[in-house]
């Protein structure tokens, strides 16, 4: 622990912390105001009591909880840190008067003003009166200071201290304190600061579990497709100077009582938790939806096993790689037991700093010639066991089958995030449970996510009753169940885990510089059969497609490494490009673009395309780019044909980056443009001059 300024404590940034901090640099867009990702809370108060005495309530959890009182900055060596303040006087930002019906108005209002998170208090609140009595304390905090699971104790505090303040008891946060509620400014013995948590993380005892974090994440960064769907969305989604976009997802929700009882009785029966049963039928969705059977998913976790956690304050919570192949032939068993254990693999390394994974997405993206991307989510709330035990079935159940109580409907937008394709949450409650399903309309359209949720529900059902049987194939199954499924046509290939068009890559080497003629075509090595192509019969997706290789044959003045030069610099248009991995220049094209013609033709030169020495800054963006890269990061090798973070560049500093280029009087890209797989050339191409450089 450190101490900065007179009560101020600093420590490293907590993992979950990270991830909404460095969100703010880069979101809503370019040029737009830095803002925070924030989330807001209403808690009803039945007591009347005056607003001192609620002021006074606050002011307790703000003493007793430094993450309400922690700022989120970069320390003077660039590296990012929380800062915890003396305790403050909690104070309203409004007051009104209304009901239930203007706590949406109070809040939007309550969370306009961006939060500053270097500057700023983390939290916020505001007072809601009812004219008949009672009021609503209404808060807006940054997520990375609080998470879902944190509003449950803060809330539980606030009610204590407020019961105990309409009772007599401690109405200022200097009394002497109730019984039942904790002396003020010291937290309660079950629950560790996230401060504490930050210094543990970061500890040398820890050492060993972060190494292997890291080698958890950079195997499955190096074998996991480069998307499980294959496409590029061109639309951010957000707030833009006051307007807003349309939607480009659509939603669908399977609501139905007795799926809850059904996955509890096949989770009983296969010994895991019903969020697997779930997500083990959304991987043989998503299979088919996709086309690929390696599935990647990304599952928020709570992080909060520790005990010393479950009732503590804080942004704890990160999501958790699951990474798990659907392979046709699977048993409906095999593929349980499959997921179950990619669950437990992806939880036990999902305390995780976002900003070095992201480091090692890029380099791994980079090796492979291509731009991973997470688009796949699932969470699954349990907010609510169901009315009746699912040993015991209800009186109805013997009339009718599990799938006749689906419903399945289009429903409103309630979540959007554009790195997504598809996200499935599932929440049970006393009525049963509901199954949401967003997808991209690029990838998908409300037909198919209808479809895919009625597969997903008669799947577990099946396994339920025994209409499905554990020794049924996944594929089987799928087709019986009408899943949708993608096939893909001629001119797609299965290499690297990744289903890759080689026409459009062919289409746009041929548009190169110098290029006469080129095909791509998939070659094998040491043996290999083979890689998959054409249908998604071909099956590919799981595991021995690793000794298969993107071959590039190409006529013309070129070479190698000019060529993948210019295809890199591509994935600013489109992300989705797989890269080859060889390159074949030939002096002439052959009369018929066959692999074997290709073959005899007579080559100039070939190679995998990466650069044999560092290509130095020509233009005046290249080299103001490399002013500001190497002044935040002296250690990065300077070379303009390989990206910012292979070529030794941190996450965290490259915020710094893009100020130092602003005080340099160059603008026209924001931190992703770093973090990304495009080299420094290309992300230089993106800068304009604004204005004269500031001193």
């Amino acid at each position: 622990m450190k101490e900065t300024q007179i009560g101020t404590r600093r420590a490293p940034m907590l993992w979950g912390q990270e991830h909404y901090w460095f969100l703010y640099f880069d979101i809503p867009s370019y040029g737009a105001t830095r803002d925070c990702v924030k989330i807001t809370r209403s808690w009803h108060l039945d007591a009347e009591l005056p607003d001192d005495a609620v002021l006074a309530s606050l002011s307790t959890l703000v003493r007793r909880y430094e993450s309400l009182r922690t700022r989120f900055l970069h320390d003077d060596a660039g590296r990012p840190v929380q800062e915890v303040d003396p305790p403050w006087p909690a104070v309203f930002e409004f007051r009104t008067v209304g009901d239930a019906s203007d706590l949406p108005a109070v809040s939007e209002r309550l969370a306009a003003r961006p939060f500053d998170p270097a500057r700023d208090r983390p939290v916020r609140f505001a007072l809601v009166r009812a004219e008949g009595g009672g009021a609503w304390v209404v808060v807006t905090a940054i997520h990375s200071a609080i998470d879902g699971q944190s509003w449950v104790a803060l809330e539980r505090a606030l009610h204590g201290l407020v019961g105990a303040a309409g009772q007599g008891g401690a109405a200022r946060p200097d009394d002497a304190p109730h019984p039942d509620v904790p002396l003020p400014g010291v937290p309660q013995p079950d629950a560790r600061q996230p401060r504490e948590q930050a210094e543990l993380d970061h500890s040398a005892a820890r050492s060993r579990y972060r190494e292997r974090v890291r080698a958890y994440w950079r195997e499955r960064y190096r074998s996991i497709p480069q998307g499980m769907f294959p496409g590029y969305r061109p639309a951010p989604v957000g707030h833009f100077d006051g307007f807003t976009p349309p939607s480009p997802y659509e939603r669908v929700t399977l609501r139905s009582r007795r799926l809850a009882f059904a996955a509890e009785r096949v989770a009983a029966a296969h010994k895991v938790a019903p969020g697997v049963v779930y997500l083990a039928a959304y991987g043989a969705a998503l299979s088919a939806l996709s086309g690929n059977d390696r599935c990647v998913v990304s599952m928020d976790t709570a992080n909060r096993a520790d005990p010393m956690l479950s009732a503590a304050v804080g942004c704890f919570f990160q999501p958790a790689l699951v990474v798990f192949d659907v392979a046709a032939a699977d048993s409906s068993a095999t593929l349980l037991t499959k997921v179950f254990r990619a669950v437990v693999a992806a939880q036990r390394f999902a305390r995780y700093s976002s900003l070095e994974m992201t480091e090692e997405r890029a380099r791994a993206g980079h090796e492979r010639g291509m731009n991973l991307r997470i688009g796949v989510t699932y969470n699954y709330f349990a907010r609510a066991r169901p009315e009746h035990d699912p040993e015991t079935p209800h009186p109805d159940h013997h009339r009718a089958a599990t799938t006749d109580d689906f419903v399945v409907e289009k429903a409103p937008i309630d979540w959007q995030d554009n790195s997504a394709d598809l996200y499935l949450a599932v929440e049970t409650g006393e009525d049963g449970v509901t199954l949401s399903m967003h997808g991209h309309t690029s990838v998908t359209d409300g037909e198919r996510i209808a479809r895919a949720l009625h597969g997903i529900g008669a799947l577990i059902a099946g396994w339920a009753d025994g209409t499905v049987s554990p020794d049924t194939p996944v594929r089987r199954a799928q087709d019986q169940l009408g899943f949708p499924r993608r096939e893909f046509g001629d001119g797609w290939v299965h290499v690297d885990h990744s289903w890759v068009n080689t026409r459009e890559c062919a289409a746009l080497l041929a548009g190169l510089p110098d290029v006469t003629a080129a095909d791509v075509f998939a070659e094998c090595v040491d043996g290999d059969s083979g890689s998959d192509s054409g249908g998604s019969d071909s099956g590919g997706g799981g595991g021995g497609n690793i000794s298969s290789r993107l071959v590039a044959h190409v006529s013309g003045p070129t070479t190698p490494q000019q060529l993948r030069a210019q295809l890199t610099s591509a994935l600013a248009d489109r992300p989705s490009l797989v890269l080859p991995h060889w390159f074949v220049v030939c002096r002439e094209a052959p009369e018929q673009p066959t692999p074997q013609a290709w073959a005899e033709a007579r080559v100039t030169a070939e190679g995998d395309g990466f650069p044999s020495r560092p290509e130095p800054p020509r233009t005046p963006q290249e080299r103001a780019l490399v002013a500001a890269v190497t002044a935040r990061c002296p250690e990065l090798v300077a070379d303009m044909a390989t990206p910012y973070l292979p070529a030794g560049g941190r996450t965290s500093l490259a915020p710094l980056v893009i100020d130092h280029l602003s005080a340099a009087g160059f603008a026209g890209i924001i931190p992703a443009d770093l973090l990304g797989p495009l080299p420094l050339r290309a992300v230089a191409a993106k800068l304009s001059p604004t204005a004269p450089p500031r001193d």
